[in-house]
Order: C-alpha cells, then sequence, then structure tokens
C-alpha cells in the first residue's frame, strides 16, 4: 500500500516539473554555469557562458590580479627595527700653533723624562710658540725611567745631554713607567717594599746631583693621578719622595695633581682647559693625555718659567713679602700688593705639616697660635687693613692735607669726625614757664 502511495507521488512529482519547464521560455532555460542534477535528469543543453567584454577605460582602472590578494598571513615575525643611536657630538679638535722660529740666542729648555714628559714638552712648545725668546727642546724617552737602568740610565746618562744641548733651564717628568721591580745583582725588588724605595731614592739623588752640579734652574713636575685607584696612590708616593729630593738640591717642585682631580683628589678625564673649557683631558686608556690636557699640564710649567725669566710678563718693581700674595695694577695705574689669600683649612705654606694633593691622611694639626688662621677664626682678630685697600674704612675729609690747622684740632673715631670743645661758655636756655 505504502508503495503504490510513494509511485503516485512520484509520477505526481514528474509531471509537474515537466509542466514547469515547458511553461518558461526558451531563454530561460538556458542559464549560464555548469549542468546541474536535473539538467542532466531531463535532458537540458545550455550553451557555453557568453563572456562580455571589458571596456577599455575599465582595464586601466583594474588592479593586477596579485594586488588584489590579501597577503598570506605568516606565523614568522619580521626582525625588529634597529634604532640608530644618535651620534655623539663629536668634540671640536683643539686648535694647535705654529711653532714661530726661534731666535739665535734663544733660551733653551730641556725637557726630559717619560711619556708624560713628551706630552709636557709639546704643551711648552704650544705655550711657547709664539715667543721667539725660547726655544723647547725635546729630549723625552717614551719607555724610560728611573726602575729600567738596563734600557736607559738616567743618572748615568743626563751630564751628557746638558753637555750637548747646553740648555738654560732643564724641566723633568718622571714615574708614570716605574711601577715595577727594579733588578739589582742581590736579586728583584718587589715595587712598594722598604728596598725598593731605598733604590729608587739613591738613582733619584744621583740625577739630582747631576743637575745641581750644571748650575741652571730645574723644575721638577709632580706625577699626575691615574685612573687606577692602586697607581695613583702609587704616584701620590712618589711625588711625595720627588718633592723631598727636589727640595734637597734648590729644584723647583711643580705639583699638578688638582689640575687633574675632583675635590677629593681623584682622577677625572674632563674638565676646564687652559681657557675654561670642558674638555676631554685625558685619553680612554685613563693614562695618556690628549691636546688639551698636554697644554693644561704644559700651563703650570709654563707659569714658573715666565715668573722666573721674566718672558712675557714684566716684573713687578714691587716684591711681595708674602709668597702667596700677588700685585695688581690699580685704576690709577700704579701697582699694589693683594693678598694674601688666608686658607682657614691648610697649613701655612712651609710648614712642616704640609702635604701634596693626592696624598693620603691630609688633616694634621691645627694652625699655631701666632698665625693668621688662628687670630682670625679662635680669637677674632682681622689683619689690620692696609691704606687705600678695600677693606680700609677709614674716613678722610677732602681736603685733610690742605686744613692742617683743623685735622689737628680735631679727631677720628670709627669714621665720625669729633670737633674740640667750644672755649666760650654756651648760653643756657631759661626754663620753661608751667
Amino acid at each position: 500500500m505504502l508503495v503504490r502511495v510513494l509511485r503516485r507521488f512520484g509520477a505526481l512529482f514528474v509531471v509537474a516539473v515537466a509542466l514547469a519547464g515547458a511553461a518558461e521560455p526558451a531563454a530561460a532555460q538556458f542559464r549560464g554555469g555548469p549542468a546541474g542534477f536535473l539538467d542532466r535528469l531531463f535532458g537540458i543543453q545550455r550553451p557555453p557562458p557568453v563572456e562580455i567584454p571589458t571596456p577599455p577605460e575599465e582595464l586601466g582602472r583594474r588592479r593586477p590580479p596579485s594586488a588584489q590578494r590579501p597577503p598570506r598571513q605568516s606565523n614568522e615575525q619580521p626582525p625588529p627595527v634597529r634604532k640608530k643611536r644618535p651620534a655623539a657630538p663629536s668634540e671640536p679638535v683643539y686648535p694647535a700653533l705654529e711653532i714661530q722660529p726661534k731666535n739665535p740666542d734663544a733660551r733653551k729648555v730641556l725637557v726630559v723624562g717619560d711619556f708624560v714628559a713628551g706630552g709636557l714638552a709639546w704643551g711648552l712648545d704650544q705655550a711657547f710658540a709664539e715667543e721667539p725668546r725660547l726655544a723647547i727642546i725635546d729630549r723625552s724617552d717614551g719607555s724610560s725611567g728611573f726602575v729600567r737602568e738596563d734600557y736607559f740610565d738616567w743618572a748615568g746618562r743626563i751630564s751628557e745631554l746638558l753637555d750637548a744641548e747646553k740648555p738654560d733651564m732643564v724641566v723633568v717628568e718622571m714615574g708614570a713607567n716605574d711601577r715595577q721591580q727594579i733588578k739589582t745583582a742581590e736579586g728583584r725588588l718587589s715595587p712598594g717594599s722598604d728596598e725598593w724605595h731605598k733604590a729608587y731614592q739613591q738613582r733619584v739623588e744621583r740625577f739630582l746631583l747631576a743637575l745641581k752640579v750644571y748650575g741652571k734652574p730645574v723644575y721638577w713636575v709632580g706625577a699626575p693621578p691615574l685612573r687606577s685607584p692602586e697607581a695613583s696612590a702609587d704616584m701620590a708616593q712618589l711625588n711625595q719622595l720627588f718633592k723631598a729630593r727636589a727640595d734637597a738640591v734648590g729644584a723647583h717642585f711643580i705639583d699638578v695633581w688638582d689640575g687633574f682631580a675632583d675635590e677629593s683628589g681623584k682622577f677625572i678625564a674632563r674638565g676646564p682647559d687652559v681657557d675654561g673649557q670642558t674638555r676631554n683631558l685625558r685619553l680612554s686608556d685613563g693614562i695618556n693625555f690628549s691636546k688639551a690636557g698636554k697644554r693644561k699640564l704644559a700651563f703650570f710649567v709654563e707659569r714658573d718659567i715666565r715668573q722666573s725669566s721674566g718672558l712675557g710678563l714684566p716684573m713687578s718693581s714691587i716684591t711681595p713679602t708674602n709668597p702667596n700674595a700677588t700685585m695688581e695694577i690699580g685704576p690709577d695705574g700704579k701697582e699694589r700688593q693683594v693678598g694674601p689669600v688666608v686658607s682657614l683649612t691648610e697649613p701655612e705654606p712651609g710648614s712642616a705639616s704640609a702635604k701634596l694633593a693626592g696624598a693620603a691622611n691630609q688633616a694634621g694639626p691645627g694652625p699655631a697660635a701666632d698665625s693668621l688662621q688662628y687670630k682670625l677664626t679662635v680669637r677674632g682678630q682681622a689683619p689690620a687693613a692696609q691704606p687705600g685697600r678695600v677693606d680700609d674704612f677709614a674716613w678722610k675729609p677732602p681736603h685733610a692735607e690742605d686744613d692742617s690747622a683743623a685735622a689737628s684740632s680735631s679727631s677720628i673715631v670709627d669714621g665720625i669726625v669729633i670737633l674740640p670743645a667750644p672755649t666760650a661758655a654756651m648760653p643756657t636756655l631759661a626754663p620753661a614757664v608751667q
């Protein structure tokens, strides 16, 4: 029964589909696209799709197929783009002066020592580049020192150099290469030991004795600080020895430590040059000097050479009574003494407790009871003002010299003129009427 019903419904479905196909127009039977299930069932033939030509004006508007496709998504992350670091501003090249020709009778300054002395000689050449009356002679050896006598014996060869060059002044810079063992007939001496210091001092004394016999001014430049704290401590200790031995023979010891150190006495690579501009004074190794540093190193020596020889600076007609005092030209064109500057913390110049910059244990005994520091800070007694100086507050009448009678009959107390008492009796006022 069920089969019969299905057959009837199937027949009716086929007849309905046939009638629907016959009712459509012929153009509707030809649908574009591939043949479907019903087309194959009823044998309907469809013509191939007609391609419509694209107008020429549309060709330029369409993008190529590759441009229309969206980019493929990849799991791989692109490499990060490295940001370029801004280049550090280059420091201006330190200007170097051209050395002018020297006079035939120019004074000679002989520079001896290690590689630091070589840089010092370059700086002195720049300092006196336009001074024809003074010539710099560089006879330094970069790898030399007082330790390696087998390489260069300064104590034995200095007399030969003095006889050959016949300098008018000698500048010495030594010590940067001497942090090593000393070879002796008995063996090797370790740096810092008592035997090492004794042998080293003997070599320094032999060298200074030859300079003393020559009889010309000697300027011994102290060793500068180094980047390594241990090396700086060794240089400070050598400076103590150099100063003591130089003072013993009358040589001038020049302490340059503060020019290349901070307030605590430690190494600095950058600092003010001779013109006050902040520059790199030392190279990256923390030992050698840049051009600005060499020029600054020479500045300390240049100052002493000019003061002792008078080259470039007129000698003052007034000799200061205090070594810390200086002379200046006042508005009236006359020379006057300025200073001395009284230090409230450092010992007096020349005292036995004075130490070099960079030395350990800077604190020492306080100032003596009769010193200016003690009188000013403890007793409150200021130094007496000199007439005409800025702290001279004494008041003088405009015509004090002409009016001698008035000056003799009056006096000045704390800047107030006290007139003499009147000789005649002053009239008294009658009491007021109540």
